[in-house]
């Protein structure tokens, strides 16, 4: 296994690593992304540790942790070292998913949602940059249910264009409210068209939000 196999596995499943782990282990990898003056390797293996012990047998990345800490038993690779190659850009990473910002409205965390790790163990990939993905204040990143189709679990293409139209993956808080307050140009809200015949109308109505930036 190469480095950059262990921090590309860290980088895609780090939403779900996050939701498995408890507040000290999160406490203690905030701490380690604030040590910019540590050790790399000494940091990799404290991360190393932390990350592990919160994942189950069987699990992608613990498979890899533990893959890279048997081929260091043969004197070429360890993995902390792996993971010291580039550790100094994951401080980003290891502080976990932004917190709500202050204005956040709570009423939006309260609507029907899915953990990221539900999502991705349901096959799907939560990281889609066209999906509104709210962080409540536990560090739980939480996708809004209404944009998933009810049996397949997929992203709804209207959802999708307008998502895209309205840069969730920039603004999620603002989109989201878009969708689930009221708006005077349907007047109703704009999730509740969703699966019905108005729901032509949501790409225009986006598309007016739009203009009258």
């Amino acid at each position: 296994m190469v480095p950059e196999d262990v921090l590309a596995a860290l980088r895609e499943h780090w939403d779900e690593i996050w939701d498995l782990l408890d507040e000290p282990s999160r406490a203690g990898l905030r701490a380690l992304a604030a040590d910019t003056s540590g050790d790399p390797e000494r940091i990799a293996r404290k991360v190393q540790r932390l990350v592990r012990a919160a994942l189950p047998d069987g699990h992608p990345v613990r498979e890899l942790l533990d893959d890279n800490v048997r081929y260091a038993r043969g004197g070429d690779v360890t993995a902390s070292g792996a993971l010291a190659v580039g550790v100094g850009n994951l401080g980003a990473l290891l502080l976990g998913p932004p917190a709500p910002p202050d204005d956040a409205d709570d009423w939006l965390l309260a609507a029907d949602s899915v953990t990221a790790a539900d999502y991705r163990a349901g096959g799907h990939d939560p990281a889609d940059p066209d999906l509104i993905r709210l962080t409540d204040r536990q560090g739980t990143v939480r996708l809004p249910s209404f944009q998933f189709d009810g049996d397949s679990g997929r992203p709804l293409p209207v959802v999708v264009a307008v998502n895209r139209l309205l840069d969730a993956d920039d603004d999620p808080w603002g989109v989201a409210d878009w969708w689930l307050g009221a708006n005077a140009w349907l007047d109703t809200v704009p999730a509740r068209l969703l699966g019905t015949a108005g729901e032509h109308t949501l790409l225009a109505a986006a598309r007016a939000e739009i203009a009258e930036w």
